[in-house]
């Protein structure tokens, strides 16, 4: 089967997505690379058949989004699903703002969202939650590679936005964004951020929040990139059937190496190859197709993960 670069619309689960990729392409063995909440858009991997093996390599990949924090005000989630908690008026002040962003580049560790995946003692965060428990959530790892303010708003007014050469941005002759239906008129950060795996960006508007003495919320976010997978690739999932799937070996995070057809017969019957490369590498035969994801020593492939032309 293949991969592919789907757009999460607005209040559509991960699931749902999945769901109905299933649906169109008549497989039940469909993954993703990582979930977006229902109120945020954007770029959802995924894999499906024999690529679904392509999931661990590819879920711990960087991403890119952009944010709408809005300041004055928090919720139970984190976003937009209400209701409103209203905190310490924030006027806003672009300065001071600018500098609670900056220390996010520093910072190495988080605590998750009550509503998150996250497991205490074999219980969801999320679940533990909606009961109206609260759960010691532990800080983890986190890692903000770029933080980059583009836009202060007397509100969450969406933005139409388009690709440069530094990621999505505001365009008047852009896309248009998605937003969610408005909680209050509150003032609101356009935020771009490029993060590593398992950051949550509704952390980051809790932390903004309270980096700057008031109440904050994420109301609206959009995923632009997922590792080498960016929006401008994605269709929506009803269209899948007629879409042109993603080359595995230019998705994976790592180089290629074209084999010949003894090569590929070789790798196929899992017999280490004798090419002098370090780390993963992809695989491919001539036509370009993904045969094997491979590790090396420096002297020799040893076959991680097999994709026949069959499957």
């Amino acid at each position: 089967m293949a991969v592919y670069a789907v757009y999460k619309p607005l209040g559509a689960t991960s699931h749902d997505v999945v769901e109905t990729a299933r649906r169109v392409l008549a497989t039940k063995k469909v993954g993703h690379t990582g979930t977006l909440d229902p109120l945020a858009t954007g770029v959802l991997v995924l894999a499906t058949g024999s690529h679904t093996k392509l999931v661990p390599f590819l879920s711990g990949e960087d991403k890119e989004y952009l944010a709408w924090i809005s300041f004055g005000g928090s919720t139970p989630t984190l976003d937009a699903e209400g209701p409103l908690q209203p905190a310490t008026p924030w006027t806003p002040d672009e300065a001071a703002l600018k500098r609670a962003l900056a220390r996010f580049l520093e910072l190495e560790e988080q605590v998750p969202p009550a509503f998150s995946a996250v497991k205490v003692g074999g219980v969801k965060a999320y679940e533990a939650a909606r009961r109206g428990e609260a759960l010691a959530l532990e800080p983890r790892p986190v890692r903000y590679h770029q933080v980059e303010l583009l836009a202060l708003q007397e509100r969450p007014e969406p933005l139409r936005i388009a690709p440069g050469a530094e990621g999505w941005r505001p365009d008047p002759r852009g896309r248009p964004v998605e937003l969610p239906p408005e909680l209050a008129p509150l003032p609101t950060a356009v935020v771009r951020l490029v993060v590593g795996s398992g950051t949550y960006v509704r952390a980051f508007a809790r932390d903004l929040g309270e980096a700057l003495g008031t109440g904050a919320f994420l109301s609206g976010l959009v995923r632009t990139r997922v590792g080498r997978v960016v929006l401008e690739q994605t269709v929506p999932a009803e269209t899948l059937a007629q879409a042109r799937p993603l080359a595995a070996a230019e998705v994976l995070p790592f180089p290629a190496v074209e084999l010949d057809h003894t090569e590929v017969r070789r790798v196929l019957q899992g017999v280490p190859l004798p090419i002098p490369a370090r780390g993963l590498v992809a695989l491919t035969d001539r036509q370009g197709r993904l045969v094997a994801v491979a590790e090396g020593d420096g002297f020799k492939l040893k076959v991680r993960r097999v994709f026949r032309p069959e499957d």
